[in-house]
């Protein structure tokens, strides 16, 4: 018979082996932030481009626009009210996802604040 050696488990990259060691000690909404943000860096098209990757089943209230729709400040900031509007804590009291939005909300908001006060820095 064969068994595998430790080997075979050496075939993940360091990467990967990073991201499960730094979950243990996150929940998984914290998992899903970490995962959509991820080399996005506070960037508010980005986020805004990527904003399904995060949301829950059943909001369908949010229509993901596509990189064409967040070319200038005014198509950002309608994009980005719109998806407050979706993701507002205050919209979703006693929901289930209320942890999971309020972390969106607070990573959107930082994100678009950033782009308020340096819109060339994108």
């Amino acid at each position: 018979g064969f068994k595998p050696t430790q080997r075979d488990n050496q075939k993940q990259s360091i990467g990967t082996m990073l991201k499960q060691e730094q979950s243990k000690n996150l929940t998984p909404e914290e998992i899903q932030i970490r995962d959509w943000t991820q080399g996005k860096e506070r960037n508010i098209r980005a986020l805004l481009g990527s904003l399904h990757n995060v949301l829950w089943e059943g909001s369908d209230r949010w229509n993901q626009p596509s990189m064409g729709d967040l070319l200038t400040p005014d198509q950002i900031k309608k994009q980005y009210r719109k998806a407050i509007l979706v993701v507002h804590p205050d919209k979703l009291t006693g929901s289930p996802h209320l942890l999971l939005a309020k972390m969106v909300f607070s990573e959107l908001s930082e994100a678009y604040s950033k782009y308020q006060n340096d819109p060339s820095a994108l």
